[in-house]
């Protein structure tokens, strides 16, 4: 499990970038190895599984040029 600052670094992002990503459901997170729900009022680290990193893309969608 992974910290938000090493995904941010991996994918040359602002750890706030990465957390943007978790709360929209781009990459799933864990915290005290429960997965994350935004709003559920949990406290504790947030750890982010490693298969994320296997992607060769951001986990963000690109929007395509019309």
């Amino acid at each position: 499990m992974l910290r938000v600052r090493d995904v941010a670094t991996h994918f040359r992002v602002h750890p706030a970038t990465v957390y943007r990503w978790i709360h929209q459901g781009f990459v799933p997170a864990f915290r005290n190895g429960q997965p994350f729900k935004p709003g559920d009022g949990a406290t504790g680290a947030l750890r982010i599984p490693e298969s994320v990193l296997n992607s060769t893309d951001s986990p963000e969608p690109t929007e395509e040029a019309a």
